[in-house]
């Protein structure tokens, strides 16, 4: 990859989202002449040593021109930014103000990976489990004892104080489940550090991946985070539903966000998406038909003075009712009510019913005649992945094939589920599939999984050309590898980073 030298100063910058000043209020040396300055801005924290980090023992930044004349001094420091910062002694060197109340906003969410003794562990490893989980990383640093990868927000997530800091119990959860689906796949997850206190700083010598464009949306992170809590509560057994006795679309929570015209998308604020997605869980955990359901959520839509578009609004309700989920969850309801709700309720005004009721299993899959048909796309998704290759993701078959080699207890997928199937996993984003036509055609496939991870593994010189390859073999995947595009111009030189060898492809 050719481009410019990254510069750690960049890296920062893409973190922190303008939380703290660009210079010195000060004796600044770079500030413009007439600058004007501006608005009321927060802090950051930043240590020298790990010895002096755990004694509080650091320095208090105020704007990116301080931090920049620090590059590489501080071996820790808060990614996220706090309302102030402060000095507790008169000599100025113990420091206070990094606690979670104090929080302004949050622009990363961090997973400390600690190399385990005798366990093999390196950010290869970590690129796997994060392609598996489709969940990537922005940045990865190498720290002495093993890696830290950065979730980086795409936009802060600004704290509120409303509900009891509701906001910093949601991105708790979807800290909590980013975590707790890495451990899954890696064992040496830390667990049980702060979810938004002191992180290892990046620096020259500890880069070891950075894709600058691969930055997240709260939004999906929150769904993606909801999508993973509900696996946890199936392994509860015994749960019945009581017919007729909870419904939560007769709960005032329900009733005060869908009579609300003026929700809107809102940066570092659960929006629309997020409004329609809960009240379609609560329709479908009450047991109210997806039609219905459909319907409900156009009157809302059409309701709110900016309405989604109609398409958008079909997929948030689909994706509700594709049976991962098993209602709206209450950390995320008390967050949406704090937010656009139209008069302050108490938790005993939004939830009146009894909570233990509702939860409503389905019937093992092994113990059914047919499968549904989300447990057939994931089928599809394993069995492709199996077929791809570091170098080919894409895989030649005809439909009969594919078709035979998806079974299940004996029984092959039904060729009206797998069009279904392959249908929703294309429209998804999932699957990208070509089809050939003659006496030796069939299907060209490739997963999404799939794409992503050739485009990082292949080697750096070969890259581009590889890049046009992938995206004049399969139209509809130009936005995906336009991704890994931009992170061209960031590209560290061999000399000073490990970025160009993290996968080694011999």
């Amino acid at each position: 990859m050719g481009g410019e030298k990254m510069k750690v100063s960049d890296v920062i910058s893409v973190i922190l989202k303008s939380g703290i000043r660009e210079y010195k209020c000060l004796n600044s040396k770079i500030k413009p002449i007439g600058y004007k300055a501006e608005g009321k801005k927060g802090a950051i924290f930043g240590f020298r040593s790990k010895k002096l980090m755990t004694e509080s023992r650091g320095i208090v930044l105020t704007s990116q021109e301080g931090l920049a004349e620090n590059e590489d001094k501080f071996t820790h420091w808060t990614p996220n930014v706090y309302s102030y910062g402060a000095y507790a002694d008169e000599k100025r060197i113990i420091v206070k103000g990094h606690n979670e109340r104090n929080l302004q906003q949050i622009n990363t969410f961090v997973i400390d990976f600690d190399r385990l003794t005798g366990e093999k562990l390196d950010s290869q490893m970590i690129l796997d489990a994060a392609i598996d989980l489709e969940l990537m990383p922005t940045l990865i640093l190498e720290t002495p004892g093993g890696f830290q990868a950065y979730f980086i927000l795409e936009n802060a997530w600004y704290i509120s104080s409303k509900n009891n800091y509701q906001s910093i119990e949601v991105a708790k959860r979807v800290s909590e489940n980013l975590r707790k689906a890495f451990a899954e796949e890696l064992p040496s997850v830390d667990l049980g550090c702060n979810h938004f206190g002191i992180a290892r700083i990046p620096r020259t010598d500890n880069i070891v991946y950075y894709y600058p464009a691969l930055t997240h949306d709260i939004q999906q992170l929150i769904q993606w985070s909801m999508k993973y809590e509900p696996a946890k509560t199936y392994k509860k057994p015994l749960l019945s539903l009581v017919k007729n006795k909870y419904k939560q679309v007769n709960e005032m929570w329900y009733r005060q966000l869908i009579s609300n015209p003026k929700i809107v998308g809102t940066k570092g604020i659960m929006g629309r998406n997020n409004v329609i997605f809960t009240l379609s869980l609560a329709n479908y955990a009450s047991g109210v038909d997806l039609e219905d359901c459909l319907n409900e959520m156009d009157l809302f839509n059409s309701s709110l003075e900016r309405p989604l578009k109609d398409r958008e609004r079909v997929r948030i309700v689909k994706s509700a009712y594709s049976g991962k989920y098993r209602g709206a969850s209450k950390t995320y309801v008390q967050e949406l009510v704090s937010n656009w709700g139209l008069e302050s309720l108490s938790e005993e005004k939004m939830f009146t019913q009894q909570r233990n009721t509702w939860y409503k299993f389905k019937k093992e899959r092994h113990k059914r005649k047919k499968s549904h048909l989300s447990e057939w796309k994931e089928d599809i998704l394993a069995y492709l992945e199996t077929q791809c290759y570091r170098y080919r993701p894409e895989v030649r078959l005809k439909k009969t094939d594919l078709q035979a080699a998806i079974t299940f207890n004996g029984q092959s997928i039904p060729k009206r589920s797998l069009d279904r199937a392959l249908k929703e996993l294309m429209a998804e984003g999932k699957l990208f599939v070509q089809i050939k036509a003659g006496r030796n055609g069939g299907l060209v496939v490739a997963t999404r999984k799939a794409l992503i991870r050739t485009v990082i593994q292949v080697k750096q010189q070969v890259k581009s050309a590889y890049k046009q390859g992938i995206k004049t073999f399969f139209k509809e995947a130009d936005m995906l590898v336009r991704i890994f595009r931009e992170p061209d111009k960031y590209s560290q030189r061999v000399d000073h980073y490990k970025q160009l060898n993290l996968w080694n492809t011999g």
